[in-house]
Parts: structure tokens; sequence; C-alpha cells
């Protein structure tokens, strides 16, 4: 069997209706028909040979298949469209909004996103900060073009590229883990991903807490811990001066780990929201890296 080149237009009909899980939505983004866009899906299927999108009534999801094709067909068309940028004039209108997570490495995100902007004057780039449960609810609804977000694993509609963080527990230098009462915690509000990790922890340890301190932004977090309000759970490179990492040694259950993905809405990108991801996914791989090397 000879190989086989995948058209960027099957995979940009692919990814469309994935993105936003339908195909009658994905016909008018492409300027489309409702069947063309089924028939460049089934043409599809059949060059890779297996079904890729499974339907049930007006619900549709991936297959094993479809969400391994994903991936690759991601990575196709974003260079396809990098490529064609090159020789294209800049829409002086064009808008990017960019979700950050208050909860994961914001100021870092937020820092790399500098060069974009001098890089594309003419792109308005709108970046909003909130808990990662939100900016995916805001991926859904098409509020927010890219977002770096924290998730459970499971979350494929928009995921680009992941990665994988381990927290620790951590407390201020004099801090000491109370014997008879609640531990107190230092957390995001509710819905956060690490306030959720220190909750399941205790709770399957059979250890009590209780919320001492909670704040919406990592700074808040840190003062909090550094000031020896209780303990709090945090990655490697957001430990500061001040506080100390807490393990089993000192009683304490280990920590789920922590999934961080990168979510773009590829229909609707270009060349600004294109080199936006490029500069988060640099940094969020030299951040997986110097933490692996901790």
């Amino acid at each position: 069997m000879g190989v086989v080149n995948l058209s960027t237009e099957l995979l940009r009909a692919f990814i469309t209706v994935i993105e936003v899980a339908s195909f009658t939505r994905a016909a008018e983004i492409l300027g489309r028909t409702q069947p063309a866009i089924s028939l460049q899906v089934k043409r599809l299927e059949e060059a890779v040979g297996y079904p890729l999108i499974a339907r049930k009534g007006k619900e549709i999801s991936l297959t094993e298949r479809g969400e391994a094709l994903a991936i690759h067909a991601r990575q196709i068309l974003r260079l396809n469209d990098l490529a064609m940028a090159e020789f294209e004039q800049r829409d002086p209108a064009a808008r990017l909004r960019v979700g950050l997570p208050v909860d994961y490495a914001v100021n870092t995100l937020q820092a790399c996103l500098t060069d974009v902007v001098r890089q594309f004057p003419d792109t308005q780039i709108e970046i909003r900060c909130d808990l990662s449960k939100h900016l995916l609810m805001a991926m859904r609804s098409n509020e927010i073009d890219i977002a770096v977000a924290l998730f459970d694993g499971d979350d494929q509609q928009f995921l680009f590229r992941n990665w994988k963080e381990q927290p620790t527990w951590v407390g201020a230098n004099a801090f000491e883990i109370p014997e008879n009462t609640d531990i107190p915690l230092v957390a995001h509000p509710y819905g956060c991903v690490y306030r959720d990790r220190m909750a399941t922890a205790l709770k399957l340890a059979g250890k009590s807490w209780r919320i001492a301190y909670s704040s919406p932004g990592i700074g808040g977090v840190q003062r909090a811990v550094q000031d020896g309000l209780g303990l709090s759970c945090l990655t490697a490179p957001t430990v500061q001066s001040g506080m100390r990492t807490f393990s089993e040694q000192d009683g304490l259950p280990v920590l789920a780990p922590l999934h961080i993905g990168l979510f773009a809405r590829q229909a609707q990108l270009g060349a600004g929201g294109y080199a936006a991801m490029d500069a988060m996914i640099n940094t969020l791989e030299q951040r997986s890296s110097s933490t692996a090397d901790a």
C-alpha cells in the first residue's frame, strides 16, 4: 500500500465538526452544506480505513481512532495555516480572545504573549484570567479562542496539547500540622482543581479539614501560606521563599497529578492565534522540563 496523503480540506471539516459538536454548525462556519460536510468526514474515514465519529441522535463523539487522528489533524492544520499566513495580508480587524488560568502559571503565560502583541500589532488580543473550570465553559460557548486550563484528562473537544505536573503540599517554614483539629487549608474558590485535589486526597485518607483562607489569585494564596494560615497545594515553580514542602512522611496523602491543556478553536484562528499558541506551548514545555529536572 502506497502513502496516503490526507486532504487538509477533509481534516478541517473533521476538526470543525469536533470543535462545534455539530455537522450543521460546522457547515455554516465552513460555508458548505451539511451533507457536504458529512461526505467529507465519510471520505476521511474511508481514507484512514476506520470510523472516526460516532453519532447518537444529535450527539456526536470521537471513536478511539478519531481521538488519535484528531491529535495529528490539529498539528497538520496548524502548519498549513502558518505556511499560508506568510502569503496573506493581515486582517486589521482581527481579534484574538485568550483565556489564562488564575490557578496556574498566569504571570508566566501572560508575559509570553508580549512578543505576540509586538509581532502582530493589528491583532486585538483580549486576555481573560479566570478559574480553569470557567475558561473551559467559555471555550464551549465560543467566548474565547484559545485557553490554557487545568482539566480532568477526559475533555478532548478543543484539546491541542497536554502536559502533566505533580503538585505538592506546602506550608510556611514554621507551620506545624495540627493533630487533634481540622487541617487549615489555603485555597482558591470552590471549583478550583487544586482545591479539589486537596479535598479528595484528605477525604480518602480520613483526615478532616477546613478552608482557612480563600483567594481567586495565586498571589493571595502564596502570601497566606507564607503567613502561616494553613497548608496549600502548589506546583514547584510557584513555591516561594518562606515555604517548605510536606509529604507522606509528614502524615499527608499523595496528591493526584494535574492535567494542563492548551485548548483552541482552530477553525477560527489566524496567524496571530497560531503565534500565541506557539508562545504558550514553548512556555509550558520549558516549565514542564524545569519541573521534571527539579
